[in-house]
């Protein structure tokens, strides 16, 4: 990938490309596709409501026999319960967690880029760090930053 990034955007210095990039350019992708998945996630949530919706419009534009809502409610969503659970072995959750640990991980100052700390630090102490984990970011950060981190988050 970074390859193909040199070759289309590198120009005669694909170096200063690459130092432009790492100034917090893969931790903001990583967040931002985090934060996508996270749509998608509530999108695919209400999914049995736009095809109850559009069922029922286009029974009524072709005239034909009315259905009540609440039967084609229940059968669109006897129908997505098995769908969803296809979509759900995927992980969208365990890839969106990824996505802001890697953020995480490679940012260069992830106190000083809100973001990642709004983006992926606090989703992931909300969610619930382990122990092991606060003590490991108490050992990566500065103890000033982690003590702020868990003051916003109400003592996480």
């Amino acid at each position: 990938m970074v390859g193909e990034l040199d070759s289309k955007f590198g120009g005669s210095e694909p170096r200063e490309v690459r130092r432009t990039l790492t100034d917090h350019f893969w931790c903001d992708l990583l967040v931002a596709i985090a934060d996508g998945i996270k749509k998608f996630s509530d999108a695919l949530d209400r999914i049995p409501e736009y095809a109850t919706d559009a069922i029922l419009m286009s029974r009524k534009a072709e005239r034909r026999v009315p259905l009540l809502d609440a039967l084609v409610s229940l059968a669109v969503r006897m129908a997505w319960k098995p769908i969803r659970k296809m979509v759900d072995t995927t992980g969208i959750e365990e890839l969106q967690r990824t996505c802001w640990i890697l953020a995480v991980l490679i940012c260069p100052a992830p106190e000083d880029h809100a973001a990642v700390r709004d983006g992926a630090l606090f989703p992931l102490a909300k969610e619930g760090l382990l122990e092991t984990s606060k003590e490991r970011l108490e050992q990566v950060f500065p103890a000033d930053w982690v003590r702020r981190l868990r003051e916003d988050l109400g003592g996480v």
